[in-house]
């Protein structure tokens, strides 16, 4: 299938998606957003004397809907099976561009609650924020330990040392079409287990602010939550706040019914 035929029929399931739900002729505006999102990641790849590359670790897409109704189109056509992330990945594949394989691209969707906020002047429907990668910050950051207390994972215990950690229940998540759109690091075994169904395939992330020096999480709009358990006290963590709350060693994570317990080794402030 050619570069052209594979776009079109992303197309075709953006707006089959949206009006489905929505109804005729919802399906136009995230077309078009998605269109000139597309258009502005393939405009930041550049051609060196190795061909072209994409020289940027880090992509963030700020999805800013003007109204309620359009923010419930934008999280179906967008955030559902991490479509979106899956077309930037592909249209870098589709342009031969390198790129690095640990790429991250995150996708923040504007709340409901923000939504009716006076503005001075027009907002665009969204912006995208594009960071390159720093080989220094990968040695700065901490390493962290999460032993599974409860639910069936494929290791005890994660002791990893990311910048990204992603939980999440399967290896490996493949949107409707059989695209990979994300490796999880702490897998849940989906193996019919009534605590296992509890969480989602891409459930959590937790991630190093290095400019802070901390941790923190955030739900990623799963069906049954996220908590932290924290000397007694329980702390719901908003589902789809890109925001997060502020991880401490100690922590117990809870997603759905399972849980795990976080633990920082060494390198940052843990209080």
């Amino acid at each position: 299938m050619g570069i052209w035929e594979k776009l079109l029929k992303a197309e075709r399931n953006i707006r089959k998606r949206v009006e489905s739900i929505f109804g005729h002729e919802t399906g136009q505006t995230p077309l078009e957003v998605r269109h000139d999102i597309l258009e502005q990641v393939e405009s930041r790849i550049v051609i060196d004397t190795n061909g072209k590359s994409f020289p940027f670790g880090k992509v963030v897409v700020w999805l800013q809907p003007q109204t309620n109704a359009l923010h419930d189109v934008f999280e179906v056509a967008f955030l559902q099976d991490e479509s979106l992330k899956a077309d930037i990945i592909r249209k870098l594949k589709d342009s031969q561009a390198r790129h690095p394989n640990d790429l991250e691209i995150i996708v923040k969707l504007q709340q409901d609650s923000d939504l009716n906020e006076v503005e001075s002047s027009p907002r665009l429907l969204f912006k995208l924020d594009f960071v390159k990668s720093d080989p220094l910050r990968k040695l700065d950051i901490p390493e962290t330990n999460l032993v599974i207390s409860k639910g069936s994972t494929e290791q005890p215990a994660y002791r990893l040392k990311k910048e990204r950690i992603l939980i999440g229940r399967l290896s490996e998540v493949l949107d409707r079409e059989g695209r990979l759109v994300r490796k999880n690091d702490i897998v849940f075994l989906d193996n019919g287990d009534d605590i296992n169904s509890t969480v989602g395939r891409t459930h959590a992330r937790i991630w190093f602010d290095n400019e802070k020096r901390e941790f923190r999480i955030m739900d990623e709009v799963s069906r049954y939550g996220t908590r932290i358990i924290r000397e007694g006290r329980s702390i719901e963590v908003p589902g789809g706040n890109p925001r997060g709350i502020r991880l401490r060693s100690g922590d117990v994570i809870v997603c759905g019914q399972a849980s795990m317990r976080f633990e920082l080794i060494s390198g940052t402030d843990s209080t």
